[in-house]
């Protein structure tokens, strides 16, 4: 048995939407009596209902910060309300645009400019709902800072954070930590799944971490070139039947 780690933008989905004949690998793969796991820096609300409509039921959300196995959740970190908190502030002091990601919802804290929009546009996500208002009690799996210019100083006055490009809009903004990486371990330790039987595959920088803690890294033929250079199998795009044609490689379809 093998557990394939499958990212969704630009892996699994193109624009947000899911790309023909995935449900068909997936189906596949679990007839050869292979686990799926998507892994993923969407946190629950925005998944659209991808996993139901692919039947995945392994998931590394929130770029590792909640890990699901059968409905069974096995792992949760979040950022400290104080820390949120303190993003807040610094949002409206130095004036760039905030977005929350509580575990129940998408919310623009601050919003000056067009960029949360036209970050959800390209995931196809639905725009953040505007709310100033601050909610100590709601979990927070992570944010999204959009502010090229003050990302280094956010970078040095945040240590308990990290600050990673998701596209030319916005930085994703996790707790420190391997990132998908440590939901990727925690699965395979929990199913119980020997490393050599691990594969991981993505498209973007936050799928490095996760593609470099498996035995086979796989990246997209669309993927940035940070991620080529850790792969150890380079497939095709993804609207070249890339993911396709990756698993035939290793023989597991």
């Amino acid at each position: 048995m093998a557990l394939i780690f499958l990212d969704l933008d630009g892996t699994l989905l193109y624009r947000g939407d899911i790309v023909k004949g995935m449900k068909e690998l997936i189906d596949e793969l679990k007839d050869n009596s292979h686990e799926v796991a998507i892994a993923t820096g969407r946190n629950p609300v925005l998944l659209n209902d991808v996993e139901k409509k692919l039947q995945v039921n392994n998931l590394v959300l929130a770029n590792g910060g909640l890990v699901i196995s059968h409905n069974k959740v096995i792992k949760e970190n979040y950022i400290s309300f104080k820390t949120v908190k303190k993003m807040m502030d610094y949002s409206d002091k130095y004036k760039f645009d905030l977005v929350i990601e509580y575990e129940d919802e998408y919310i623009s804290y601050r919003k000056d400019t067009e960029a949360s929009n036209k970050f959800s546009k390209t995931f196809n996500l639905p725009k953040a709902r505007f709310d100033n208002k601050i909610y100590p009690k709601r979990n927070v799996f992570a944010m999204v800072v959009f502010s090229d210019d003050l990302v280094k100083k956010l970078r040095n006055d945040f240590p308990e954070l990290q600050f990673n490009q998701s596209n030319k809009y916005g930085y994703d903004v996790n707790p420190q930590g391997e990132l998908k990486a440590g939901g990727v371990k925690t699965l395979i330790d929990y199913l119980n799944v020997d490393y050599k039987d691990t594969y991981a595959i993505g498209d973007g920088f936050n799928d490095v971490k996760m593609l470099k803690s498996v035995k086979h890294a796989i990246a997209m033929g669309n993927a940035v070139d940070e991620l080529k250079a850790v792969a150890e199998y380079v497939t095709d795009d993804i609207n070249n039947e890339g993911l396709k044609k990756a698993l035939k490689h290793y023989k597991l379809i």
